[in-house]
């Protein structure tokens, strides 16, 4: 709810510029021409009391927002205090009542629709997104209802369900002669409370449980229904962020940082002013300042490779044949019928201590589980020969073949060259050898980090799966991981020397075929006799 001084304001700007009065001059108008215009003014600023709707005037960043609606998912990663839950909230409030400014250019709704805002728990719902919304953190306060984004007489009060100070639901007028409905929820609720329903448009103000995230989006399947996200990525580039921030199918975004916001708002008044930065920069914490300071995800919270540039190169940059020491191997993670099984080609540089990850294929569905099919991948003439390591589990007989055999009985009888043992950790200080994941992991982000392990662009979902994990507090690693195990295991078997030369020579024979290439002996016949070589009998 604004303050009397904001709304006088505001309301004198507008009228002055709808007549097309320049401010400095209104002041030498005959008193009774002044009178009327302070009536007009007061009248103004009662109607923007309750209809904010009608007088909302956008920043720049906040149409560019708007311009992204052919978009399923959008959202604003932003830094602190730029109106991004600003920009949700009164989107939200055009598509409750098919109220769209003549300015409008972003996404409309044909009529009616149900809508839930979600945030981070009850208190902070209230504070945000019902205040926001409905002008109010106490909807016993009816007074205050109607002073938020939301006109007061779309409001129907009678149909509002709460809880304490919280509204849980409420029906809006819509322009149609029709209502809409808009639901409020909290990501601490259960997940199976919200199962049920339809939606056509979701809003998340700040980063929701990835659980709570899949349940709401669902609900917006069968009306092919639109998700708003607002948040500044506190959390790290993980779940919800990630997928913006790698721009997956589907996902846009834009963001925003302070240096895109003006110190003053389009009504001209004081919104983030320098002085005001400088004193929030020097109170937030060093590492999370470039998240609330530029709406960058911030590096940590759980974030297992904290990497803000990914050592990545195409396909065709290197020519790996004409590497004089590359070497190559080939490593399976298995699935079963809810993980992926996927192949990973590295090659391993062992004079540098460079790994390539080259090229994934991820098996999924019905080639899967007929391991047969999936087995013509290592058939292939480029890869046949390589040496292939697979996990502990790959010799148990009759798991991942629907057979008698283990799959490493399956590829032996194709005559591939299967590593003779399933790949491990090499032994620690006191001799045990082990399969802790943490060990690779960390040998993993190591080697990211310095740019030692390289990652083909191609390999998106390695890439995906590689930013998008992290450890929760009781030390357990997030899922889907199917495409780091596979690499991981290819990392272990380069590091404990089980990759091969690609053609299948050694040094020495390769050192030889180019000696005899370049170094060629000459004929003898053709030597002076002095220099000819005799044998006697």
């Amino acid at each position: 709810m604004l303050g009397n001084d904001v709304l006088m304001a505001r309301a004198l700007r507008h009228v002055l510029e709808q007549h097309q009065v320049a401010p400095e001059t209104y002041q030498r108008w005959p008193s009774n021409l002044q009178n009327q215009l302070q009536e007009l003014v007061i009248a103004t600023a009662d109607d923007m009391q309750y209809n904010s709707l009608r007088y909302f005037r956008p920043f720049k960043h906040q149409r560019e927002f708007f311009r992204t609606g052919g978009a399923e998912r959008r959202g604003i990663l932003a830094a602190n205090r730029v109106g991004k839950t600003t920009s949700t909230c009164y989107e939200t409030a055009m598509h409750l009542t098919g109220q769209y400014p003549e300015w409008w250019d972003g996404h409309r709704f044909s009529g009616p629709i149900t809508c839930m805002v979600a945030g981070e728990g009850w208190s902070q719902v209230a504070l945000v997104l019902q205040n926001e919304l409905l002008g109010t953190q106490d909807v016993k306060l009816l007074e205050h209802i109607g002073t938020g984004a939301i006109p007061r007489d779309c409001i129907v009060v009678d149909t509002m369900r709460n809880d304490g100070a919280n509204c849980i639901g409420v029906e809006i007028r819509h322009r149609s002669g029709t209502n809409s409905y808009l639901l409020f929820a909290n990501y601490t609720q259960e997940v199976r409370q919200l199962q049920g329903f339809k939606l056509n448009l979701a809003v998340f103000d700040e980063q929701p449980p990835d659980d709570f995230f899949s349940e709401i989006v669902t609900r917006t399947a069968t009306t092919q229904g639109k998700v708003l996200c607002s948040f500044t990525p506190l959390k790290g580039l993980n779940g919800l962020v990630s997928k913006f921030w790698n721009r997956e199918e589907g996902y846009e975004y834009i963001r925003v940082s302070w240096d895109d916001v003006p110190e003053y708002d389009p009504w001209g008044q004081a919104f983030l002013l320098m002085e005001t930065r400088r004193q929030l920069e020097r109170d937030y914490l060093p590492h999370e300042r470039e998240a609330r300071i530029a709406g960058k995800p911030v590096m940590g919270k759980g974030a297992v490779f904290q990497i803000a540039n990914w050592p990545t190169y195409n396909t065709g940059d290197i020519d790996f044949f004409r590497m004089p020491h590359i070497l190559r191997v080939i490593a399976l993670d298995l699935g079963l019928v809810n993980d992926k099984t996927v192949i990973s080609l590295m090659y391993w540089e062992p004079y540098e201590k460079v790994a390539y990850l080259h090229k994934q294929i991820v098996v999924q569905g019905i080639e899967e589980a007929v391991p047969s099919q999936y087995i013509n991948h290592l058939l292939r003439p480029e890869v046949f020969g390589t040496p292939i390591v697979l996990p502990p589990d790959a010799s148990t007989p009759g798991r991942y073949t629907m057979s008698a055999n283990s799959i490493r009985e399956l590829f032996e009888s194709y005559e591939l060259n299967v590593y003779h043992k399933p790949i491990m950790n090499p032994p620690d200080s006191e001799g045990r050898i082990t399969n802790h994941k943490s060990y690779g992991i960390n040998q993993m982000r190591q080697m990211l980090e310095v740019g030692s392990l390289m990652v083909n662009a191609n390999c998106t979902q390695f890439l995906s799966e590689a930013q998008n994990y992290y450890v929760d507090q009781q030390g357990r690693f997030s899922d889907p991981d199917d495409c780091i195990d596979s690499a991981r295991y290819a990392l272990l078997a380069c590091l404990q020397g089980i990759a091969e030369p690609w053609d299948n020579k050694t040094p020495a024979e390769r050192m030889r075929a180019q000696r005899d290439r370049y170094v060629r002996p000459k004929d003898e016949m053709s030597k002076p006799q002095w220099k000819k070589t005799h044998n006697p009998a």
